[in-house]
């Protein structure tokens, strides 16, 4: 910390003596639009707007959140990627976008995850429950699993859509099981949900947000939690480790990103700021009613872990053959 605040002190030094006689612009100059991938009301959505208001606040000008959601994500990232470099268009990227989609995208993307971005930095992280319908007689992974190896085939898992975070875990389920999942893709996890609920697919991995209501509800069974740690709201539920599937281990991801050639004071600003917002209490505390955790992995260090995660997934998307053309 002491590290980075020592860099964005010298950055703003040499952009003061650079400007001379005031010819550099103060920045930020007018609002800042934050570009969201997602539908309003997602996981990303809601925290990218939790952390634009104190971002904003703290930056003195109001960060204006744009949802452009669209093949898959794509059409948002990609407006950031061409925007200026001037850090007034900003990126809220999901590690769908710049992780798994990335990782199995047969085309050229109209943006490339690492080249075009300079990373600020995550704003939050969250597990996934893997869950069943509260109708279901099934109350375990075991039991689940059983299930599948009695009947190949049978036992289906409803996704966000092909190559999303929820797909690809239970990719790695089966995998790892040696059972055979049957994969039922959605447009969103809504309509996944819907269909979960109703009982014609058999299991889902989600956010907390958006099933945490309905566990304790009856209506949603949580049989596993994706994290390193149990849930502090469902501390009976096992993680996958402690099942024996350590590999399941996933946090989904939201960062925020700006234009590769933005200048590194303003960079820097913009990193420091994000760091003093995640340890705002009222931050800490929405991000944490949302099943998120406040996450401080900022600039390069967020750059080398989502290439290390892009090649775990890349690898599996071969292994089982699973490719977007």
């Amino acid at each position: 910390m002491q590290a980075r605040i020592l860099r964005f002190l010298l950055f703003m030094a040499c952009a003061a003596c650079a400007g001379g006689a005031g010819s550099a612009p103060a920045y930020p100059d007018r609002p800042i639009k934050l570009i969201v991938h997602t539908t309003p009301g997602s996981a990303s959505d809601a925290a990218a707007r939790l952390v634009a208001q104190e971002m904003g606040r703290r930056l003195g000008q109001q960060m204006v959140v744009d949802n452009r959601a669209g093949a898959g994500g794509a059409i948002g990232v990609n407006v950031v990627a061409k925007a200026p470099a001037d850090g007034h268009t900003l990126l809220a990227g999901a590690s769908s976008v710049m992780v798994m989609l990335p990782a199995v995208s047969r085309r050229k993307l109209p943006y490339d995850a690492d080249a075009d971005f300079a990373p600020i930095g995550r704003i939050s992280a969250s597990p996934f429950l893997l869950v069943v319908g509260g109708h279901s007689g099934i109350t375990s992974l075991a039991e689940l699993l059983a299930a599948a190896r009695a009947d190949p085939g049978r036992i289906s898992y409803a996704s966000a859509g092909p190559a999303t975070n929820p797909h690809m875990l239970g990719e790695m389920l089966s995998l790892l099981s040696g059972t055979v999942l049957r994969h039922v893709p959605y447009r969103g996890p809504g309509p996944a949900q819907i269909d979960l609920l109703g009982g014609s697919v058999d299991m889902q991995f989600d956010t907390p947000s958006a099933t945490l209501a309905l566990i304790q509800a009856g209506k949603l069974r949580a049989l596993a939690v994706t994290g390193s740690t149990r849930l502090a709201a469902l501390p009976e539920v096992p993680t996958v480790g402690e099942l024996g599937y350590p590999q399941l281990q996933l946090l989904g991801w939201t960062a925020l990103y700006a234009p590769r050639a933005v200048p590194p004071a303003v960079l820097a600003l913009l990193q420091e700021t994000l760091q003093q917002t995640l340890l705002s209490p009222p931050v800490r505390a929405g991000l944490l009613a949302m099943g998120s955790q406040p996450d401080t992995l900022i600039g390069d260090e967020l750059l080398q872990e989502q290439r290390k995660s892009r090649e775990r997934w890349r690898q599996l998307a071969q292994d089982r053959g699973i490719a977007l053309d």
